[in-house]
């Protein structure tokens, strides 16, 4: 038996690496990445059928799983991947149906759509408050969240342009959008 053989009584549980991660260990994280990103891939690939789309729900399935990690029992973890993964899938179908690309960027940046002008405005002032808040993060944290933001490209292209690996990058996100929940919250309690 190697080390790689999922049945390796050796190798950590996904539950060993989920309390891992939430402890601070990075290298967790990863290694529960490298685990799960093929199989989520291929699952989502079947309910998609579209390359990219599931590469898109890919990116956005292990951002969500960085994001509630606290939250999710370790003996479930691997259920709730795929939950949340067959979750974005929908939510990309859904997506793909109401708009096209284009004119849902349009929407998100609030240059189109029924909301009156004040409104477009208040969201404008928040997005020049967040842009504040974002130049107070360390460099990595928020060289990833302006690639993945503000110039769209998917996670893959962000590490590759920092030339680090897709984890760390996704590390990265998960970090820098904690930090900036807490500046935001600090500024605006």
């Amino acid at each position: 038996m190697t080390a790689t053989d999922p049945a390796d009584p050796t190798d950590p549980t996904d539950g060993d690496l989920l309390v891992r991660f939430t402890a601070g260990d990075a290298a967790a994280l990863e290694a529960l990445f490298a685990r799960y990103e093929g199989p989520v891939f291929r699952f989502l690939f079947g309910i998609l059928r579209d390359h990219h789309a599931a590469e898109d729900a890919l990116q956005e399935t292990f951002v969500q799983a960085i994001r509630s990690a606290d939250a999710v029992t370790p003996e479930g973890f691997r259920g709730w991947l795929f939950t949340v993964a067959h979750r974005q899938a929908m939510l990309t179908k859904r997506k793909a149906k109401r708009l096209p690309a284009q004119a849902d960027d349009l929407v998100l940046l609030g240059l189109v759509g029924g909301d009156p002008a004040d409104a477009r405005t208040a969201r404008a002032d928040d997005a020049r408050a967040v842009f504040e808040l974002i130049d107070l993060l360390p460099a990595p944290q928020r060289a990833v969240i302006l690639a993945r933001v503000v110039e769209g490209k998917k996670f893959r292209e962000v590490a590759d342009g920092l030339g680090c690996p897709l984890n760390t990058a996704l590390a990265r996100m998960h970090e820098g959008l904690k930090k900036l929940r807490q500046l935001w919250e600090a500024r605006h309690a």
